[in-house]
């Protein structure tokens, strides 16, 4: 009796250690032969030691039919059988490329989603053609995998279509995930592709507005800053917070000796009305963060050094950082009566 005709009767064994050995050793025999009684053993073992140990036999076998086996996998009815054909495959590196191109092409929707969820965790740069397929895919699941893992792997070069799907998508999640990839992806062409689609920010549904923030946090320039600024009298709790956040971030990017920002006196006010509310103490911090992008008026200045003698320390701290002086409290010191002037 060969040892592999051994190994694979072991396969059958009714004792899980012993199946477990089995497929151990099929995997380090590493011949093509073994992948039908590992894949066949895995459709109906109910182990899960055993299930991972042909997992790990079959990412041993080189053979191109370790490959196929996983592949046929796609096709079974139990979801943990189908998720470890999955990391059968990633552990295969870029190997199963061109399998799956194949199976792009021509497999079903659940199975095309399979062939992305197998590339969002390898590193594969020449699995170009399964994305510019999947971008034009008619199923929204495969639509949206497709755009979450050009976002992780920053693929600018599939920057417009992503764009694309802003302007004339329909699907909800997939708006989002559009967005959040443009936000690592993106540019001033995607940034107008935004704005096309979501001209009015103050109409934009609660559950794309996070989405959209990561964009325009990313994205944004002046003009943004001064569409946010509006935006938060329009927002309360979470959101608002999520809206300092973005032009906080944008604020960053911005040239420090770029024109001056003029929010209109509602802005200014309503700020000013968060920092003294009983709103979460990271808003109000916030707000007097955001209030220091206009410290050199000196109605804005008045207020956030009157901040620095707050009650809730994160609105000092905020205040104290849009001044640039140590926390009042902190120091025991002086800050300036007016903007840039001395103690």
């Amino acid at each position: 009796m060969s040892i592999f005709t051994e190994c694979a009767a072991r396969l059958q064994s009714s004792d899980e250690v012993e199946r477990a050995y089995a497929a151990e050793d099929l995997g380090y025999l590493n011949t093509s032969e073994a992948v039908a009684p590992l894949i066949q053993r895995l459709e109906r073992e109910p182990s899960p030691v055993v299930r991972d140990t042909i997992l790990q036999a079959l990412a041993r076998i080189d053979a191109d039919e370790a490959i196929e086996g996983s592949i046929s996998l796609f096709a079974s009815d139990d979801a943990q059988i189908r998720n470890l054909a999955v990391s059968v495959l990633r552990l295969k590196g870029g190997r199963p490329v061109p399998f799956l191109k194949t199976v792009m092409e021509s497999g079903g929707q659940d199975e095309r989603k399979f062939v992305l969820d197998v590339l969002s965790g390898i590193d594969a740069p020449e699995a170009g053609e399964i994305y510019a397929a999947a971008l034009s895919d008619n199923d929204p699941n495969v639509l949206i995998t497709a755009v979450e893992n050009l976002g992780r792997i920053k693929a600018v070069e599939f920057r417009s279509q992503v764009e694309q799907l802003v302007l004339y998508g329909g699907h909800p999640m997939l708006l989002a995930v559009c967005l959040e990839a443009l936000a690592v992806l993106g540019d001033g062409s995607s940034l107008a592709s935004i704005q096309s689609r979501f001209p009015d920010l103050t109409a934009l549904p609660d559950f794309l507005l996070p989405s959209c923030l990561k964009a325009l946090a990313a994205l944004g320039t002046e003009c943004e800053l001064a569409d946010l600024a509006r935006l938060f009298l329009r927002k309360h709790s979470r959101p608002r917070s999520m809206v300092f956040g973005a032009l906080m971030a944008i604020h960053e990017r911005l040239d420090p000796h770029g024109p001056a920002l003029g929010p209109g006196g509602d802005v200014l006010a309503g700020l000013q009305e968060v920092t003294e509310s009983d709103e979460h103490p990271l808003c109000r911090y916030q707000a007097a963060r955001v209030l220091g992008f206009w410290a050199d008026r000196p109605e804005v200045f008045k207020f956030l050094r009157s901040s620095l003698e707050s009650t809730e320390s994160m609105v000092r701290r905020g205040a104290s950082e849009s001044l640039q002086v140590p926390a009042f409290e902190a120091d025991g010191g002086q800050v300036p009566e007016t903007p840039g002037g001395t103690p």
